[in-house]
C-alpha cells in the first residue's frame, strides 16, 4: 500500500505519496504568499493560507490513488523533542486526521525536522544505522544535530538568525521577492562561473575573487549572522555589483559552515554529515564544500516538502 504525507510548514503547503520501495509518486506543493517587500508571515496568516491550499495539494492525490493509500503520516511539530510547537502544523494535523479517518487507514505523526531528514537521506548513501550529523539549514533553522539510535541531540545551532533568514533578508534588500535565497545563490554562482577563467581555490572559491569585505562569522565555536545583514545593506549602498556581493556573502556562509561542521566531526568522532533544508539546495554551497565527503539530498527534496513524511510512513529508522 502507498503512504500519504502531509506537511504545513512556515512557507509551504505540501502533500506527497510514496510507495513501499521509497519511490515518490506524487509531490504537490504550494508556496505561501508573502506581500512584496515583506520578510515573512505571521503564524495566523500562514495558518489561514494552509487551509486554503490543502485541498489543492490533497485532492489530486486522493482522486487518483484513493483505494491504494494504506497510511497517512503528518508533521505535527518542528522538532522531535518535548515542547516543540508551532501553530502552522495544526492545519496539516487536522487535515491528516480527517483524511485517515475517511480512508479508514492508520495515522502516524512525525516532526517537520524528521521529514526533512528522510527526504534528504533518500538515495544519498547515508548509513542511517550508524551515528551521523544532520545539518538542518533552512529559513527558520540553523542546527546541526547528532543522530544515533534513539537520540536526537543538538550539537550546534545559530546564536541569532539562520542562514536562510540572512539570505532571504538580503534578497529582499536587493529587490527580490521573498523567499529570495535562490536568487542570491544564482548570482553567486554567476560570479563564480565568471571567475572560473582563473584558478579555483580551496573548496570551490576562486583565487581571483579578491578580498571578502564581509567579516568572518564563525568565532569561538559560535555563529553570529545578523551582522552580515547590516554589512550587506551598507555594501549594497556603496554600489558594489550585486553578483559580487552575493558571491562574497555565500562564501562567508559556506566557509563558516565548513569550519563549524569540521569542529563537530573532530570533537565527536562522527564522520557522516547529511545536509538538508532549503539552504542545502544551494549550488554555491555544494560547490564550495565539494572537498568534503558530505551527503546531500536531491535539491528538489531539500526545501520544505511532504515527501519525507510519506517516506517515514510511521517508521523512523534513526530512532
Amino acid at each position: 500500500m502507498l503512504s500519504l504525507g502531509i506537511d504545513t510548514s512556515n512557507y509551504t503547503t505540501s502533500a506527497a505519496l510514496a510507495d513501499p520501495e521509497g519511490q515518490i509518486l506524487e509531490d504537490n506543493r504550494v508556496l505561501l504568499s508573502v506581500k512584496p517587500g515583506e520578510r515573512g508571515l505571521r503564524q495566523s496568516d500562514a495558518l489561514f493560507q494552509h487551509w486554503k491550499n490543502l485541498p489543492g495539494v490533497l485532492d489530486p492525490i486522493l482522486e487518483k490513488y484513493r483505494g491504494e493509500i494504506g497510511s497517512v503520516t503528518v508533521s505535527v511539530r518542528p522538532r522531535p523533542v518535548e515542547g516543540s510547537y508551532m501553530p502552522v502544523f495544526t492545519a496539516g494535523q487536522a487535515a491528516a486526521r480527517m483524511t485517515a479517518s475517511a480512508l479508514g487507514v492508520p495515522l502516524y505523526e512525525c516532526s517537520h525536522q524528521e521529514g526533512h531528514l528522510a527526504a534528504a537521506a533518500l538515495g544519498s548513501g547515508l548509513d542511517l544505522s550508524s551515528p551521523f550529523l544532520f545539518a538542518h539549514l533552512s529559513g527558520g533553522t540553523l542546527e546541526i544535530v547528532r543522530v544515533s539510535r534513539g537520540s536526537f541531540e543538538i550539537a550546534a545551532e545559530g546564536s541569532d538568525i539562520s542562514y536562510g533568514q540572512l539570505l532571504d533578508r538580503c534578497a529582499v534588500m536587493a529587490g527580490f521577492p521573498f523567499p529570495g535565497g535562490k536568487y542570491v545563490d544564482a548570482l553567486a554562482m554567476e560570479r563564480l562561473e565568471a571567475l572560473r577563467g582563473g584558478v579555483s581555490g580551496a573548496g570551490g572559491s576562486a583565487a581571483s575573487a579578491g578580498r571578502n569585505p564581509f567579516a568572518r562569522i564563525y568565532k569561538g565555536g559560535r555563529l553570529n549572522l545578523s551582522g552580515l545583514e547590516n554589512q550587506f545593506e551598507k555594501l549594497l549602498g556603496e554600489g558594489i555589483p550585486l553578483p559580487e556581493l552575493c558571491f562574497f556573502l555565500m562564501e562567508r556562509i559556506a566557509e563558516s559552515f565548513r569550519e563549524l561542521a569540521d569542529g563537530i566531526c573532530s570533537g565527536t568522532g562522527v564522520s557522516q554529515v547529511l545536509l538538508c533544508g532549503g539552504v542545502a539546495s544551494s549550488a554555491f554551497l555544494r560547490e564550495y564544500l565539494s572537498d568534503r565527503p558530505y551527503f546531500y539530498g536531491r535539491p528538489e527534496l531539500c526545501s520544505d516538502n511532504a515527501a519525507g513524511c510519506a517516506l517515514i510512513a510511521g517508521r523512523a529508522p534513526w530512532l
